[in-house]
């Protein structure tokens, strides 16, 4: 049975991932989404061009979650060109590397503070505001002191984005998505294990394809759709046999495959059709759509649990852990989960589609492994054995798909 207040937040999760699709429904229904198109002022191109910045094609820009991938198949192909492989190689390493390390050090820290702070959604909230003060500390600007023969009296760490009201409305159903998917991840976390909730949302495919057709009306080929069959049959023979199975970490868990699969829609729809450039580089837009995400959930997470916020402070407090130990640990995981998400941006940008899949698949083997060694969960090998199959039949998935892509790509040349 599940306990009257796990229902309650249950419902609140499945409200957030609702509003989010709303929105998305408004935008789409009856109208193309808002292309993020160009800013056309001379202040705008002016700031790009004087730091040195390509314009950047906006298939490129906007690969949220599954967008741009034949935009960053010519990134890789323009990457090739320059540079030494051997220090190509060790750019390689170096991202991918830090990649799947605060990907791991972000799911073990966050489980971590979740199991003595029972307070998801303020949880959720300090990571976004984390995040996004970590960027606006970066667009500040730095006197240059004329060192090094600068020609500006200020630099700032990463080009400051000028965004218009057309962009901003483009991204606002992005940044719902994104709000309700990460506090819906947070929340299956924080009902279940690291391992079970990773496990979970291998199964996000299933909801991509579901909304590429029902959305986008666009369709794949049959071995496509049968790499489906694993993943579900995977997870659902893994949830099965979990030892510290929840339904509420299933259901939340589920919840984020829906509002992460409908943000990558969302993205594709900002895509489609666009020719022009933006100012925006990939990281800045994570950065902006972040930001979004972090006012869309603000006010529901004061009003659900602010009232509550202080009790389970001292709550936390009397299970051994000091106040400064408990806040170092929630930066850390605003730091870690944003700098994971956008060394993910910059590994999409380097690599093939294809490389980016496989790896992304291994990182998740990655995280499900050292979560359970370190938080010593129990396992069965039938739920390894489900883990596996789910997992296998992610990676089958990102081949196939990526596979008829290339296919599509040559018929258009």
């Amino acid at each position: 049975e599940i306990a009257p207040e796990a229902e309650s937040t249950m419902r609140s999760v499945y409200l957030a991932v609702a509003l989010a699709c709303a929105i998305a429904a408004f935008q789409v229904d009856g109208a193309h989404v808002p292309e993020l198109r160009a800013v056309t002022s001379r202040r705008s191109h002016s700031r790009v061009e004087s730091r040195g910045l390509a314009k950047p094609r906006l298939d490129r820009v906007v690969a949220l979650r599954g967008g741009g991938g034949r935009a960053a198949a010519k990134v890789s192909e323009a990457s090739g060109s320059q540079g030494s492989p051997l220090l190509k190689l060790l750019k390689l390493g170096t991202l991918f590397g830090a990649w799947y390390l605060f990907n791991i050090w972000y799911s073990l820290i966050a489980k971590m503070v979740l199991q003595w702070w029972t307070s998801p959604w303020l949880f959720t909230i300090l990571q976004l505001g984390i995040g996004s003060l970590w960027v606006i500390l970066q667009w500040l600007p730095l006197p240059t002191f004329g060192l090094c023969g600068a020609k500006t009296k200020f630099v700032t760490l990463r080009p400051v984005p000028a965004i218009s009201r057309s962009e901003l409305k483009a991204m606002l159903p992005i940044g719902a998505c994104l709000a309700a998917g990460h506090l819906a991840s947070t929340m299956a976390m924080f009902y279940g294990t690291v391992a079970f909730a990773n496990v979970v949302k291998t199964a996000e495919p299933l909801f991509t394809c579901l909304f590429s057709a029902l959305v986008l009306h666009q369709f794949f080929s049959l071995p496509t759709y049968l790499t489906l069959v694993p993943i579900m049959g995977g997870v659902a023979y893994a949830s099965a046999k979990e030892l510290s199975f929840s339904w509420i970490s299933l259901g939340t868990a589920m919840a984020s495959n829906v509002a992460f699969a409908l943000r990558a829609i969302l993205a594709k729809i900002s895509m489609g059709g666009s020719k022009g450039v933006t100012p925006l580089s990939p990281a800045n837009l994570f950065a902006v759509v972040n930001m979004i995400a972090f006012v869309l959930l603000l006010p529901l997470a004061l009003i659900i649990e602010g009232p509550s916020a202080a009790a389970n402070w001292k709550g936390a407090l009397a299970q051994g852990v000091s106040s400064p130990e408990l806040i170092k640990l929630i930066v850390a995981t605003g730091v870690t989960y944003y700098l994971y998400n956008e060394l993910a941006f910059m590994c999409l940008g380097t690599v093939h589609p294809v490389t980016h899949a496989v790896a992304n698949t291994i990182k998740r083997v990655a995280v499900i492994a050292v979560s359970i060694i370190y938080f010593k969960n129990p396992v069965t090998k039938e739920g390894i054995a489900g883990s596996a199959i789910a997992v296998v039949g992610v990676l089958a998935y990102s081949l196939m798909l990526n596979a008829e892509k290339s296919k599509a790509a040559k018929k258009v040349k």
